[in-house]
């Protein structure tokens, strides 16, 4: 085979193997763009060793149930509202409400679950705005368990409000959307006009959400 063919040949086989790379780069593109595109992810933090984190640590879904300890769930479920109890039992048990000590010190309880703190955990609520940034975007909020918290209604208890202090801002915010935040839960009072919470979460990501988060309560 001579010199030119041999040449020929060489040439021939990088430029297909050039076509070939081009359309599998192509290909990954494109599925990456329809996975970007699919994905229900509406935000994710810039804080990289954050992202590490939740891609290496196994996620906890919690209720906001769980949240609180038992002592103050014993005490909230037993005076909460139902369809199934008649007016005078509600009656009832609101005036014994007034006079339960353990109950009006849950309904300001900032005891918190332990268990759960420094976990990498994942919760669904609503978004109470505490600080905006030029651009309108959210930067601080209260994450709550139902909405019109700290609004419409008076604000739930402290172990039931979540603070949450983003890196740059989020700006899909919907008062009347739940959102589902992933990220690491740690414990400590944040006190504003709103409301106090006893939780902090460091958000990695945050997904809309299309149910009900509050399972615990009726309100």
């Amino acid at each position: 085979m001579s010199s030119k063919i041999k040449t020929t040949v060489v040439l021939l086989l990088f430029f297909g193997a050039g076509i070939l790379l081009t359309k599998l780069l192509e290909l990954n593109w494109a599925l990456q763009l329809n996975k970007l595109f699919s994905s229900s992810v509406l935000y994710v933090s810039p804080d990289a060793e954050l992202r590490e984190r939740l891609a290496n640590s196994e996620i906890t879904h919690l209720g906001w149930g769980e949240l609180l300890p038992k002592s103050d769930q014993e005490v909230l479920k037993k005076y909460q509202s139902s369809s199934e109890k008649s007016l005078s039992e509600k009656v009832t048990l609101s005036l014994q409400a007034t006079t339960d000590q353990r109950y009006q010190s849950a309904l300001y309880s900032t005891n918190v679950v332990e268990d759960v703190i420094d976990k990498t955990v994942s919760i669904s609520g609503y978004m109470v705005p505490i600080d905006l940034n030029e651009d309108r975007s959210i930067k601080r909020f209260f994450l709550v368990p139902y909405y019109g918290a700290c609004i419409h209604y008076p604000p739930p208890p402290p172990n039931q409000m979540i603070y949450v202090d983003l890196i740059d801002g989020f700006s899909k915010i919907m008062m009347s959307q739940a959102f589902t935040l992933t990220g690491v839960l740690e414990k400590g009072l944040f006190e504003d006009h709103q409301g106090t919470s006893a939780y902090i979460l460091n958000v990695s990501q945050i997904e809309e959400f299309n149910e009900q988060p509050d399972e615990y309560r009726t309100h």
